[in-house]
């Protein structure tokens, strides 16, 4: 990463509060957890085919999730 790489990431960072983090993490895991109920319940159904769009929902969910995380992580450590 370039130097000028590395401020417009720090300056786009500082602009995300962490409440708004946080409310997108929260939205990732609602998500993945609702998601992940459809594909259960698809497993006990026996019908797991029928549930590729749940499968999906729950990979973004888990994505968001994790990436937004990662990105409130790396807020809390510009500022320690």
């Amino acid at each position: 990463m370039t130097l000028a790489e590395g401020l417009a990431f720090r300056r786009k960072l500082a602009s995300r509060s962490k409440g708004r983090l946080k409310l997108q993490i929260s939205a990732g895991a609602l998500l993945a957890i609702v998601s992940a109920g459809h594909v259960v319940s698809g497993l006990l159904d026996g019908d797991v085919a029928s549930k590729g769009l749940s499968i999906f929902g729950l990979v973004a969910g888990l994505y968001v999730a994790a990436h937004y995380s990662v990105l409130l992580v790396a807020k809390r450590a510009l500022w320690a």
